[in-house]
C-alpha cells in the first residue's frame, strides 16, 4: 500500500467500514493487515494451499488473519474452488475444513458469490442447497456452535468489532 492507501484503510477503520481483501495482491493483503486496526475480511476467497489461484489466500496471510480477528468467507465459484476440474460441493467442504484446521472456526464463513459467478459446484447451485452443505459440516464433526459461526456468526462478530474500533477512533481524547 502507498501512504495514501494506508490512510484509506485507517479512514475505513474510523468509519466502521470493513476492509475487504478478496481482490488484492498478497503484498496488499500483508500491507493492509499491517495497517488495519480493525478485523479485515476476505468476502469471497478460498485456501491457496487447496487450489492455487490468485483470489485464494496463502497460509502465511491466513495466520495473520487469525491474529487480526478477521474472517475468510469461502467462495463457491468453481474456478476458485478447483479450477477447470469438475467441481462438487465436497470441494468447497475441503476448503472449509482446511481453513478451520488452519485458523479455527472463529475465522471462517460462507461468501458464496452466487451473484458474481456463472460456474458453481455440483450440489451448490443456489441457496436451496445450503442445508446439504450444513449436513456435510455436521458429518465432518463440526459442533452446532462451530456451524453457527461459519454460516453467519463470525461475520456478525467482525462487523461488531469493526464498529467498536470505529467508536474508539471517533472518541476525542480526554485531557
Amino acid at each position: 500500500l502507498t501512504d495514501f492507501g494506508k490512510e484509506v484503510v485507517l479512514e475505513m477503520n474510523r468509519l466502521g467500514m470493513l476492509v475487504d481483501l478478496s481482490h488484492v495482491s498478497v503484498q496488499t493483503m500483508s500491507d493492509a493487515l499491517d495497517t488495519s486496526l480493525a478485523p479485515v475480511i476476505f468476502s469471497h476467497s478460498n485456501a491457496y494451499t487447496i487450489y492455487q489461484n490468485t483470489r485464494n489466500v496463502p497460509d502465511h496471510i491466513l495466520d495473520r488473519l487469525k491474529k487480526n480477528g478477521g474472517i475468510i468467507m469461502v467462495v463457491f465459484y468453481s474456478k476458485f474452488v478447483c479450477g477447470s476440474e469438475p467441481c462438487e460441493r465436497k470441494h468447497v467442504v475441503e476448503h472449509i475444513r482446511y481453513l478451520v484446521d488452519r485458523i479455527g472456526s472463529d475465522h471462517v464463513g460462507i461468501g458464496s458469490d452466487f451473484d458474481g459467478c456463472d460456474e458453481l459446484p455440483e450440489g451448490l447451485e443456489n441457496t436451496s442447497r445450503y442445508p446439504d452443505l450444513i449436513q456435510d459440516l455436521i458429518e465432518c464433526g463440526y459442533s452446532e456452535l462451530d456451524i453457527e459461526k461459519i454460516i453467519g456468526g463470525n461475520i456478525l462478530r467482525v462487523l461488531l468489532n469493526a464498529e467498536q474500533v470505529a467508536k474508539k477512533l471517533q472518541t476525542p481524547c480526554s485531557s
